[in-house]
């Protein structure tokens, strides 16, 4: 891999064939079914698989310490287990013991050299408890990876309790676990030329202060792994497939009517278009902020919860609010299942859009790639919510003046080529649990 394909994926600010993979926590062969892929689904047969544990019944495949089920799904911790100290680099230098209990998944072998991956994860985290997520990959020679760090969340930012009690840690990534083996770039593990795994897996490990009972719950584990993917992959528009103009009801909200809003979490403007894609995408689906939760927030031109997600997905670490897992696990907190994944086509997209799903995009181009956008950027978010008749893609893009201008149309060569080439097709899916994904695409590894 050239260092250009390592670095490609986070060169902006963050604003399968033949696999034997697990999913949905069951070993199960993920060799494509026989015939040609779906007409016009995908621009590709890229190797790109997404590997869910959702659930207990689909985490019990994997081994656990001191973890148990919890009363409403997922893992809780069952007593005190090892105890570890942490000193939260954000806090006031306090170490804080904890006890801790993990879940690793099983070994997961992909059946092609794997280039880069990206976890994310659903949980629950009363004040004071947290969780972190861990990645590692065995090489063709059979050894492992160390463990690298993606993420170490907490939902709340209740950082001194009134009480006196443990308080929350910042959520944060972790800089400086670069080795021989790989790059670690904020959320994304990317394998250096000669030490690509071929299978992986995947650890979660849970925290409490010591001495109390409450527990975080972990309700799920993704892990999206992929082949390099360079430029010269992507062969042209994919077919549209719909037919027809598709539409879905997603409000509109801009992120630059909050500029100067919060300096200290960035200030709106450029850096909050991923929450405030996020934002719109929850309350699409009606999964709005408490209003209980808004009083104090000082939003002068309106919609304080734009600030809210911004502020409840910062990366203390990366100093942005567009760490990608983040995102999802935020949207966790209002009920709806989400991941990280890769798309090979928007042919693949309107799958999603005829489901009723929007989608969370991630972009970056020059101004004379998309015209029509009248900007170029080096790291942009932006919610997919249709197609027009001629397949064009309707994007809810909050690069824009106000709320009313949020609604865009690109032209759909232009968009479905930058997407593919800048970021290749990385993207967010937030969904209600009654809200089902569309059926996976035969012929090509399960990306969803």
């Amino acid at each position: 891999m050239s260092i250009r394909g390592e670095l490609r994926t986070r060169t902006f600010a963050l604003a399968a064939t033949g696999a034997l993979v697990v999913q949905a926590g069951i070993a199960a062969s993920a060799v494509p079914a026989s015939g040609a892929p779906e007409a016009g689904a995908a621009a590709s047969d890229n190797q790109i698989t997404l590997t869910a544990w959702d659930g207990y019944a689909e985490l019990r495949a994997g081994k656990t310490a001191n973890l148990r089920p919890g009363a409403r799904g997922g893992l809780v911790l069952r007593g005190a287990g090892d105890t570890v100290e942490y000193t939260d680099p954000f806090g006031d230098g306090t170490p804080v013991s904890y006890e801790t209990g993990t879940w690793t998944s099983p070994v997961v072998e992909a059946g092609y050299s794997i280039d880069e991956s990206v976890s994310s994860w659903n949980a629950r985290t009363p004040t004071g408890t947290w969780v972190e997520i861990e990645f590692r990959g065995r090489k063709a020679d059979g050894t492992w990876t160390k463990w690298f760090v993606m993420g170490r969340w907490a939902s709340g930012d209740d950082y001194s309790p009134a009480d006196g009690t443990v308080g929350d840690i910042h959520r944060t990534s972790v800089n400086g676990q670069t080795d021989a083996d790989a790059y670690l770039f904020t959320d994304t593990y990317v394998a250096k030329s000669g030490h690509e795994p071929d299978a992986f897996q995947t650890r979660a490990t849970l925290y409490r202060p010591q001495g109390t009972s409450v527990s975080p719950r972990l309700d799920s584990v993704s892990t999206l792994t992929n082949e390099y993917l360079p430029d010269s992959r992507y062969t042209g528009t994919s077919d549209f497939t719909l037919g027809r103009e598709v539409e879905l009801d997603v409000p509109r909200f801009s992120q630059n009517i909050h500029r100067g809003e919060y300096p200290e979490f960035g200030g709106g403007g450029q850096v909050w278009c991923s929450p405030t894609s996020s934002a719109m995408v929850l309350y699409s689906y009606g999964r709005e902020v408490p209003d209980s939760e808004l009083e104090g927030i000082v939003a002068p031109n309106g919609d304080p919860q734009v600030d809210y997600a911004a502020m409840h997905t910062w990366d203390y670490t990366y100093e942005g609010a567009g760490n990608w897992p983040f995102n999802a696990a935020y949207a966790y907190t209002f009920g709806v299942e989400s991941f990280v994944t890769r798309l090979r086509s928007l042919a693949e997209a309107e799958k999603f859009i005829e489901a009723g799903i929007p989608l969370v995009f991630s972009i970056n181009f020059a101004e004379e790639e998309m015209p029509e956008a009248g900007y170029g950027t080096n790291g942009h978010i932006v919610v997919l919510t249709g197609f027009t008749a001629d397949g064009d893609p309707i994007l809810n893009d909050p690069n824009k003046a106000s709320n009313e201008a949020v609604r865009s149309v690109y032209t759909r060569e232009n968009f479905e080529r930058v997407w593919q080439t800048s970021t290749d097709g990385i993207m967010y899916v937030y969904h209600p649990r009654d809200v089902a994904l569309p059926a996976n695409l035969p012929g090509v590894t399960p990306n969803w």
